[in-house]
């Protein structure tokens, strides 16, 4: 494999991928430009950035039907709301200078471009460098999985969550606390995802006296704030006014979606509530639980318990599924890594046939539980390997 690289210049490969990503994303065009592709969860999203960029509330219903029915012409039978907390909305900013066809192409290419950088960055954090086929595998597994494919095809923006985080824990690993602070300003986008994890990173640079963390948080909050003061200087009441309308008791596949869809109790939705002090106990137990180690548990058990979060939101757990991969290479029990391959691959075509042959959204609850049981069985293997070696 290396001599192979090595016989090939640099400026070759270089070429090479440009010319690549151009025809790509000159298809990519021609399908978005002719098709649906990015008018589904985007729609609302560039409308309530376009609202706020011309000054206007962007959480009036009223507001959101006009631009969308008359200005845009969606041709969509009901008004798709942005109900994410406005930071979501100076992220989005530039794409409001931007026709929405254009803007939508644009965000799609974003949306590809972080799937594969936060990929990458995962496979640097958990995966071993030497080990090309685990690589490749994992990097299949990232653009296949079925919540990836349809979060980029509605234009969702899970993936501004999942990067905020990845990159933080790229950046602690470097040692630039400061920007790893303020990247994840990027996951109060859907704080509700990741709360487990950030309260986490945050008692973690707090614990190593690295304050440049909050710092940096603090700082990316306050240039938030000021350029929503810049465009709507009412935007705090704007936001007050949307928590008073917006839906709460969505059917989402979570344990307390589930309860609710079959009508046993709403009291589950809060079961994150029960698992705040968990950061706390794994910064207790550092010496056995890496930081790598503790993010990936954390974002695992946040999917399925969290207050609420759609199965393109699952695309999140591609943090800890990371960890499973590195496991692997841990291990050289060839027929115990060989059903866990097994099992992953069941897992993925099961994930499939349940994509194309039901649409509701609170039975993709197994996903994250399936995941649950295969971290539980490899971390319990690994820790066998690693005190037989000790």
């Amino acid at each position: 494999m290396e001599s192979w690289r090595k016989n090939i210049p640099l400026w070759l490969i270089i070429v090479l991928l440009i010319f690549l990503g151009l025809i790509f994303a000159a298809w990519l065009w021609q399908v978005s430009s002719t098709t649906n592709l990015g008018n589904g969860d985007f729609v609302g999203y560039w409308s309530a950035t376009y609202l706020l960029h011309n000054g206007l509330n962007p959480y009036d219903p009223q507001l959101m039907e006009n631009l969308q029915h008359t200005q845009m012409q969606t041709g969509l039978t009901s008004t798709i709301m942005a109900w994410n907390p406005p930071v979501l909305f100076v992220v989005l900013l530039p794409l409001a200078w931007l026709p929405f066809a254009i803007a939508k192409f644009v965000w799609l290419m974003v949306n590809i471009t972080i799937i594969l950088a936060a990929s990458l960055m995962l496979a640097r954090l958990y995966l071993p460098e030497n080990n090309y086929k685990v690589l490749l595998f994992f990097l299949l597994f990232a653009v296949s999985l079925p919540q990836v494919i349809s979060g980029i095809f509605i234009g969702q923006v899970t993936f501004l969550v999942f990067f905020g985080l990845v990159v933080c824990l790229m950046l602690i690993k470097k040692g630039q606390w400061f920007w790893a602070g303020a990247v994840l300003i990027l996951t109060t986008i859907k704080p509700h995802l990741v709360i487990l994890s950030v309260i986490y990173l945050l008692l973690y640079m707090a614990q190593r006296r690295q304050y440049l963390g909050w710092v940096g948080l603090i700082v990316a909050g306050t240039a938030c704030a000021l350029v929503l003061f810049i465009f709507r200087s009412s935007w705090i009441q704007d936001l007050m006014g949307e928590l008073k309308i917006s839906p709460v008791h969505w059917l989402t596949p979570t344990i307390g979606g589930l309860f609710s869809y079959f009508g046993v109790s709403d009291i589950a939705r809060y079961l994150i509530v029960l698992l705040l002090p968990l950061p706390f106990i794994l910064l207790r137990y550092q010496a056995a639980i890496k930081l790598e180690l503790a993010v990936a548990l954390l974002t695992l058990i946040t999917v399925p318990t969290t207050f609420f979060g759609w199965s393109y939101d699952q695309t999140i757990l591609l943090i800890p599924i990371a960890q499973v991969f590195g496991w692997l290479n841990l291990s050289k029990d060839k027929a115990s890594n060989a059903w866990f391959v097994f099992a992953i691959a069941l897992g993925l075509a099961g994930i499939f046939f349940q994509h194309f042959f039901t649409r509701n959204d609170v039975f993709y609850l197994w996903f994250p539980l399936f995941w649950w049981f295969i971290f539980g069985l490899k971390w319990r293997h690994v820790s066998k390997i690693a005190s037989v070696a000790t």
